[in-house]
């Protein structure tokens, strides 16, 4: 559904949106981390936050899927890995074959994560209180709408 823009008579093209996404993704993205890392364990690096998130994701997940996952070598994934489960939050198990392991959250690692998340959730709803409510119902609708362009229309957006 396009909004017509009443300046211009005309509605955004697919290119003006993908210009107004690239601009406010980043600020947005910027906010959200720094609101988690606020409310996460001290000292969390957002390579290990967002390792936390994939884990979260994909419990049992290698550590091959989760270097993929960060964009890392496997030796800077295993090493990042290695401070995580010195920080308790993640536990490596073995797999039946010895080569492989299995990374999952702790229950430590699931409550830090869960209460960042829930406390960001509340911050950035505390943000949205300057929006009438048609603008976040439009807000939603919008949200909605890049569910169904870059998640193939999964409903309950994920976010971060």
């Amino acid at each position: 559904m396009k909004s017509l823009d009443k300046e211009t008579n005309s509605y955004p093209t697919p290119l003006e949106c993908s210009a107004q996404l690239v601009e406010l993704t980043p600020a947005i993205m910027i906010r959200i981390r720094g609101e988690m890392r606020r409310r996460t364990l001290p000292g969390l690096s957002i390579q290990q936050f967002r390792a936390l998130n994939y884990l979260r994701r994909h419990p049992q997940s290698s550590l091959s899927r989760l270097s993929a996952h960060l964009g890392l070598t496997p030796p800077s994934t295993s090493k990042l890995v290695q401070q995580l489960v010195a920080k308790q939050v993640i536990s490596r198990r073995s797999a039946a074959d010895r080569r492989r392991i299995s990374l999952s959250l702790t229950q430590l690692g699931i409550s830090a994560f869960t209460t960042a998340r829930l406390e960001t959730q509340q911050q950035l709803a505390v943000d949205l209180t300057c929006l009438t409510q048609d603008e976040l119902s439009t807000l939603s609708k919008g949200l909605l709408v890049l569910s169904k362009a870059f998640m193939g229309g999964a409903a309950g957006v994920n976010l971060p």
